[in-house]
């Protein structure tokens, strides 16, 4: 698995892949959103759905580089 960022608007539930990811359109894929929080400040809907942290994915664990952080 390997990750590709870019900046999109989000509207009605729809997100524009860039044209320079054109290639993604058809694919299956993980998404993470980040969103700034001055977007919802006190939306606790929305805060509620990051209550996930990175520990949460295998994928993402790795004792070495974390040694590095300790």
């Amino acid at each position: 698995m390997y990750a590709v960022e870019f900046e999109t608007e989000i509207r009605d539930g729809v997100m524009v892949i860039p044209e320079k990811y054109a290639r993604l359109k058809n694919t299956h894929a993980r998404v993470v959103v980040l969103v700034d929080e001055d977007e919802f400040p006190s939306d606790p809907e929305v805060k509620a759905l990051s209550n996930h942290t990175a520990d949460t994915i295998d994928e993402w664990k790795d004792p070495e580089e974390d040694d590095i952080w300790t």
